[in-house]
């Protein structure tokens, strides 16, 4: 009978399989760190884009809004123009005579 001593014991210990499972979890946690960060770069990246599209999209509005009211403001003092008599500009034939304002 063959002697049997310590170095015929099997590959892995419960001590080395409980460091490789560590190891492994610790491999698996780092990985899904990065993939977290990843995607939150991500939703930043398209918040942000999201913010400046928003920011254009008022400014357009605002445009918009000044215009609106410019026109409507034009059509009411062009209603109460004419209400009383005025004429526009472009519809009267004055010839201007200078006054000599120059002449001094």
């Amino acid at each position: 009978m063959a002697k049997k001593d310590g170095s015929s014991r099997s590959w892995f210990t419960g001590t080395d399989l409980f460091v490789g499972t560590l190891i492994l979890c610790f491999l698996i946690t780092g990985l899904l760190i990065v993939n977290q960060s990843r995607e939150r770069l991500q939703t930043y990246t398209l918040l942000t884009e999201l913010r400046l599209q928003q920011d254009r999209e008022l400014s357009e509005y605002s445009r918009l809004l000044l215009e609106k009211e410019s026109l409507s403001a034009y059509a009411i003092v062009l209603e109460r123009a004419e209400s009383r008599g005025f004429q526009h500009p472009s519809d009267l034939h004055i010839n201007a005579v200078d006054e000599g304002h120059g002449d001094r």
